[in-house]
């Protein structure tokens, strides 16, 4: 067989699909997944937005029955460290060589950052 027959055929079933495509495109479900597909390309872009945080300071407690003491002027233990979100403020204060010690019962382990009023300053200036 020469070249330009395999060519020939290489074409004629390229038209073929091309022809077949047309044809699933005109049918009422090829329509609804075509929409459908271009909906989501539209509403989902393909490369998310990172969110970058920056560092602020997060207050870490634990309950002093956490390490094993059971005293009554001794509630529990604090930590403040400067991370970026909670999960990094945990890591930070395993780290932590000082701890306060708290006065009052600490019941759960407990991240939160130590200013709140920083999330909402950040939201206005936006």
């Amino acid at each position: 067989m020469n070249p330009s027959g395999k060519k020939r055929k290489n074409t004629r079933q390229l038209q073929i699909e091309k022809l077949d495509h047309m044809l699933w495109l005109s049918t009422p479900l090829g329509k609804i997944m075509t929409t459908i597909k271009k909906q989501t390309q539209k509403i989902f872009p393909s490369t998310p937005a990172i969110i970058k945080y920056k560092p602020r300071a997060w207050v870490v407690r634990l309950p002093s029955a956490f390490i094993g003491q059971k005293r009554k002027n001794n509630g529990g233990f604090q930590a403040i460290v400067m991370a970026e979100n909670e999960d990094q403020a945990w890591d930070e204060a395993a780290n932590c060589k000082e701890w306060e010690i708290l006065n009052f019962s600490i019941e759960q382990m407990s991240a939160f950052p130590m200013n709140p009023a920083e999330d909402e300053i950040a939201e206005e200036k936006k």
